[in-house]
């Protein structure tokens, strides 16, 4: 962007704000006017107010320069030009056409946000029959779609009346049905409206996809009375023929996987594959008007390329969603070049692409656990924490996480420490945790660290003052427990995605399919994650799905999703698993009651080293932590 483009931008966004605190706080009612010598009605005033002497001339010379601007396909001078109109001449006659210009020239320039508020004020002054409106319409709900509220947008583009424009309206109308929900397309049928036709149609896709033939057709007589055309028309069509054979092709599943390369990336895409071709058994089979779920395999030989290759051989197959790449480098490639909306899932890229729509991983940032400990601390009256984490990208994720969970939830965080991944000693850190005294110390670790910083938390004596000591996965690592001296760990209590009390029913479910499938004991953990890739993709495709744009909107619903390796919701586009508060008691993890609390270890207190006697007042002195062995006690106000 250049620096008239910057200028322009910056000159836009502040004038506007001012412009629409004018036109807010106006308290006068303002009509059209209407030209003298043409007789017809121009644009009224964004204000009431006087015109200053020569005003109108000048305000009339730059809204001709911002139109001529605008027609030139000069947006950004357009835009620029037509807010220092509405800015400086906002009393001058025709005034509010400025907003009208600035919402064209906005829209063009990619800045929707700018555009949506100048449409929306420009709305309020035009007249019902003005033949702008749908034009109008157009606009606005371009702008909302834009910014991601395609609901709105699509409410605002079925708003508009017929006449000029009413094309392009239906198509946009057309081009963005299949995202929305059920819910939002019956509550736009039972509005009417003159573009409506593509939402019945759609309804009686869905429908009958789903099995309710009657009902499928009830909306396709409907869509066909609205006018429907083009592929509105041959939907409805379908419906009442029977024949969806154009529409109800078999759903598509892609996955990318190096079934080629060393023998050992070999096996583990084969292994993957196993996994997904269990929950196709299981979860994509035909049922009733339902068809199977079809797998295209495609070989990225284990390698970080290809990508446009892949792609076009899964773009010709139809296919709804990808499972894979494996690796984030190959996963970041592949989504940054897929066509459109189509969501991807890996069973294990580390990283998914920021800013990637539709892009997940079963082992990326998951806030889960922390989520999790924030609850429990609040829920335990643990109200005050002090966090303390190494400066790596996993572990600022995860305190960041508990961190805003915790202070969401009312909890206060005294102070956070971030110390230089690597480091071996925290004297420092532990000694200022002693000053502030917090009810729980948090430390999302890595494994290694919790090794070297345990047994320092109870070399510094924290856990001599009843600070319960709260961790995340880290902690629950079956080496770390066996080689960390169990006075440093129990009583931590940490979060699992796995419940501790046995397995979980959706693992156990995956076992017994396996076996039966292949005849044979489950070799390893890794088929389970093709399993859960593909189950999380079922899913959205079982919810009604027959686009990618559909998919995509129905995995964004999921939640409570019981799958081999945890409890899956999407959540602001990251799959997140439901996590188990758990505390870790002689290298065992264990069950943590509902609002119990870490229990003090009490020995008896020390002899006074002057007097070698113990007072009769003194309290037994804390020498560690046990998970609870009794029923927990209510925090106040239970």
């Amino acid at each position: 962007m250049d620096r008239h483009n910057v200028r322009a931008r910056t000159f836009l966004v502040s004038g506007l704000s001012v412009l629409l605190s004018i036109a807010v706080l106006s308290c006068t009612t303002v009509g059209a006017v209407v030209d003298t010598e043409s007789g017809r009605p121009t644009e009224p005033p964004i204000t009431a107010g006087p015109v200053e002497p020569g005003d109108q001339a000048a305000y009339d010379s730059l809204l001709a320069e911002a139109q001529s601007a605008l027609e030139a396909g000069d947006f950004s001078h357009a835009e620029e030009l037509a807010m220092r109109v509405a800015m400086s001449y906002p009393t001058s006659r025709g005034s509010s056409r400025s907003l009208w210009i600035g919402a064209q020239a906005s829209a063009a320039t990619g800045h929707a946000e700018e555009a949506l508020e100048a449409v929306t004020r420009f709305r309020t002054y035009v007249r019902e029959s003005d033949d702008r409106l749908a034009e109008i319409a157009r606009v606005e709900g371009d702008a909302l779609d834009a910014l991601g509220r395609t609901g709105e947008a699509v409410g605002a583009w079925l708003a508009a009346p017929t006449g000029m424009g009413a094309a392009v309206i239906a198509e946009r109308v057309l081009g963005r049905v299949g995202v929305l929900s059920e819910a939002e397309l019956e509550a736009f049928s039972e509005n009417g409206g003159p573009h409506i036709s593509p939402v019945l149609a759609e309804i009686a896709l869905r429908r009958y996809a789903n099995g309710d033939a009657l009902s499928a057709a009830d909306a396709a007589r409907g869509a066909l009375g609205a006018g429907a055309s083009g592929r509105s028309r041959r939907i409805a069509e379908a419906v009442l023929s029977g024949d969806m054979s154009e529409f109800l092709t078999a759903p598509v599943i892609g996955a990318i996987l190096p079934t080629s390369g060393s023998p050992r990336l070999r096996e583990f895409a084969e292994l993957i594959q196993q996994g997904i071709r269990i929950a196709l058994e299981q979860f994509g089979q035909a049922d009733g008007d339902r068809v199977a779920v079809e797998l295209v395999v495609q070989d990225n030989g284990g390698l970080v390329r290809d990508a446009p290759r892949l792609l076009a051989s899964l773009d010709s197959a139809s296919a709804l969603a990808v499972i894979g790449p494996l690796q984030d480098g190959a996963l970041a490639d592949v989504a940054r070049q897929r066509p459109g909306i189509l969501a991807m899932i890996s069973p294990t890229a580390p990283r998914v692409p920021e800013a990637a729509e539709g892009v997940y991983s079963l082992a990326g940032d998951d806030p889960g656990a922390s989520q999790a400990l924030a609850r429990y601390a609040m829920d335990s009256d643990l109200r005050t924490a002090v966090v303390m984490y190494p400066e790596s990208r996993d572990a600022v994720f995860e305190a960041r996480s508990f961190v805003e969970a915790f202070e969401s939830l009312g909890g206060s965080v005294l102070r956070e420490f971030a110390y230089p991944a690597g480091s071996t000693f925290f004297g420092e850190q532990l000694q200022e945790v002693d000053s502030l005294r917090p009810a729980a110390l948090v430390l999302p670790l890595p494994p290694r660290d919790v090794e070297l910083l345990a047994p320092q938390v109870t070399f510094y004596g924290l856990d001599s003052l009843e600070i319960r000591v709260l961790g995340t996965s880290g902690w629950t690592d079956e080496e770390i427990l066996a080689r960390v001296a169990t006075r440093h760990t129990n009583g931590v209590v940490s979060a699992s995605a796995q419940p501790p009390n046995g397995e979980s029913e959706g693992y156990r479910r995956f076992v017994d399919a396996y076996e039966a499938y292949h005849q044979r004991t489950l070799p390893s953990a890794v088929p389970a994650l093709g399993y859960d890739a593909a189950a999380i993709l079922l899913e959205g495709i079982r919810m009604g799905a027959n686009t990618r744009g559909q998919l995509l909107a129905n995995l964004e619903n999921i939640s409570g999703l019981a799958g081999a390796t945890g409890v899956y919701s999407i959540e602001d586009g990251r799959v997140v698993r439901e996590h188990f508060v758990v505390c870790l008691q002689d290298r065992r993890v264990q069950v943590m009651p509902d609002r119990a609390q870490a229990e003090p270890i009490l020995l008896p207190p020390l002899p006074d080293p002057e007097t070698d006697s113990i007072p009769e007042d003194a309290p037994d002195r804390i020498v560690g932590f046990r998970c609870p062995t009794s029923s927990p006690r209510a925090p106040p106000g239970y």
